[in-house]
């Protein structure tokens, strides 16, 4: 790889492995020894990237680190592992009481890839739980979950009063926590539509999971690049490896599921996801497609991909809106595609709902109002480009 990493995440990339054999143990070592590695610098990049797991199964198979850095990370590494117990539990109850009651559902990242997906689900750090349900099913599901102790936001809370069509219209997810002990809570992320870049741009629902049985494992992989590739830009080295373990357990039809990527004007933004694939796990890849991932364009593309991996923290708001619209410019083949992707960026910022804060009251506005605070909100963008507001 010719893309200028600092020795911390090279460090990372080396230890994303399962199965440590000897001459990738004494590469390591050898790395260790001749390079000047930031240890407080590699486990705050550790933790950003969710690799601790991976860092610590490496790290114990050699000799050269230092011990209260390894002793962190086995810490760390139980906590995760009771953690990730504590929500697959609450997932199968969740998913039980939906069953229960006749609401389809299917769970999405990192709980179902934590299960279903990784050789070892506490490789997997997890955060919310998160569900895709039927839009129809939307207010059974929230009405069901809110009688089992699961909450709304204040926000959330505001938009739920708008009414159903209001909701369906304006969202398509809402958040909802379940208060567990101390200062703990489980969270769930219900989703009934899964945004590609921006609600003008692509939409993807339960249907589109469930229309073709045959391709349905192809069909998650269009959500999990769609998320971790065009709307999260593949700025955390675990969306890597989310790819990576999907791809390996399923039987997958590449030329269907390259078509359906390029439908959406997806297919270089999977593609550089499937180059840094190839580069951490040496994945095998069918003939024609790794011609595809070895072009130089494609190169290119996941070079500037990983140039983001360097960061303290992930980008946020108003820097990973700009850098999604940037990316996916730079990953289209035709004008048509750049064309919509600029229209749908612009269009999709100007008709939205907004929430403001004035004193202790928020005020909502809809989304067929959203012109009139297309300034304001222009403001509070641009305010979070000031220095010292990162």
């Amino acid at each position: 790889m010719k893309v200028d990493l600092s020795p911390e995440v090279t460090f990372l990339l080396m230890a994303c492995s399962v199965e440590l054999p000897a001459e990738k143990r004494d590469k390591i070592t050898r790395f260790v020894s001749h390079q000047a590695v930031n240890w407080n610098r590699l486990y705050a990049l550790a933790e950003r990237h969710r690799l601790k797991p991976f860092l610590y199964h490496s790290l114990r198979q050699i000799g050269t680190v230092p011990d209260s850095f390894l002793a962190a990370l086995k810490q760390d590494c139980q906590v995760t592992t009771t953690d990730n117990l504590l929500k697959l539990h609450q997932y199968h109850s969740v998913a039980m009481l939906l069953a229960d009651n006749g609401i389809d559902h299917i769970p999405l990242k990192g709980i179902y890839l934590a299960e279903h997906v990784y050789p070892d689900s506490g490789l997997r750090i997890s955060g919310d739980i998160d569900l895709l349900v039927r839009p129809t099913d939307v207010f059974a599901t929230i009405d069901l979950l809110q009688k089992h102790q699961y909450h709304l936001s204040e926000k959330q809370d505001l938009q739920w009063r708008q009414g159903e069509e209001r909701i369906l219209s304006d969202l398509f997810e809402v958040s909802l926590f379940k208060p567990f002990f101390n200062d703990s809570q489980f969270d769930i992320d219900m989703h009934w539509q899964i945004m590609g870049f921006n609600q003008h741009y692509a939409l993807f629902d339960l249907a589109y999971v469930q229309a073709q049985p045959a391709f349905e494992a192809e069909r998650k992989i269009v959500l999990l690049a769609t998320h971790h590739g065009v709307n999260n830009i593949w700025q955390q080295i675990y969306y890597i490896n989310d790819l990576y373990f999907t791809l390996i357990k399923a039987d997958v039809n590449w030329s269907w599921l390259l078509q359906e990527l390029s439908r959406y004007g997806f297919t270089e933004v999977f593609l550089a996801g499937l180059y840094w694939c190839q580069q951490i796990w040496d994945l095998p890849l069918p003939p024609p497609v790794q011609e595809l991932v070895a072009s130089p364009s494609i190169r290119s593309l996941a070079e500037t991909y990983a140039k983001h991996w360097e960061t303290e923290t992930p980008s946020e708001f108003s820097y990973l809106i700009v850098k999604q619209l940037t990316l996916l410019l730079k990953a289209q083949t035709s004008v048509g595609d750049q064309l919509k992707t600029c229209a749908t960026f612009l269009s999709s910022r100007v008709f939205r709902y907004s929430i403001f804060r004035i004193g202790k009251r928020l005020i909502y506005v809809p989304k067929e109002l959203g012109f009139i605070t297309i300034f304001i909100r222009a403001i509070q963008s641009l305010f979070r480009f000031l220095p010292g507001r990162r």
